[in-house]
């Protein structure tokens, strides 16, 4: 495996599957056949009238409410994890994500960079772009935004929400992971793998 094909992957926290399945789905398509996982991500936009708006936030260029897509990350995950160590000293845990082709995307996927709207209010459709597969590439830095939510978590004693102020890649239709792989953060992608 090239690295030029490690650039061009996009990625999601590693979930257990619905048995017989081989996708990333929406939340909402987990109301019907998983409805105990459904009520859990549900439940992870309590707390406040934003994240409640933010169920029923419409993505541009979907038509797709939040709930209806997969949130994928163009920033390769061992960026967040270098830069939490870099901000505090301190290594994060092993976690493992699935790293997806780009090119096995299905349409539509777009790629949605918050700058001017806020969580819970309407998207601005300026930040909401197709995603130019031609072009793509895996960002092996993460953005200034969110290291500057990391030295936050840091100076605060807290910890989550690790890809806060990082793009996303936004599909509005099951992920598909016959060719994705599984990288854990701590392990650099610019790196030989380790062979057991």
């Amino acid at each position: 495996m090239t690295g030029q094909r490690r650039l061009r992957e996009v990625f999601h926290a590693r979930v257990d599957l619905l048995p017989g399945t081989r996708e990333l789905l929406p939340l909402d398509d987990l109301a019907e056949i998983a409805p105990a996982t459904y009520e859990a991500g549900l439940a992870k936009y309590a707390g406040s009238p934003e994240r409640e708006r933010l169920r029923e936030t419409i993505v541009p260029l979907l038509n797709r409410r939040w709930t209806q897509v997969v949130f994928l990350s163009p920033v390769h995950p061992h960026a967040i994890w270098r830069t939490w160590l870099e901000v505090t000293g301190r290594q994060l845990p092993p976690v493992e994500f699935w790293s997806i082709p780009v090119d096995r995307l299905p349409a539509p996927s777009v790629v949605f960079d918050r700058k001017i709207s806020t969580v819970g209010d309407p998207i601005d459709a300026s930040e909401v772009v197709p995603i130019d597969v031609s072009t793509f590439r895996t960002s092996l830095e993460t953005t200034a935004a969110n290291r500057a939510w990391l030295e936050s978590l840091s100076a605060t004693g807290r910890h989550g929400a690790w890809f806060h102020g990082v793009p996303h890649v936004l599909v509005g239709a099951p992920v598909p992971l016959t060719r994705a792989r599984l990288v854990c953060w701590h392990e650099d992608p610019l790196e030989p793998a380790e062979h057991s």
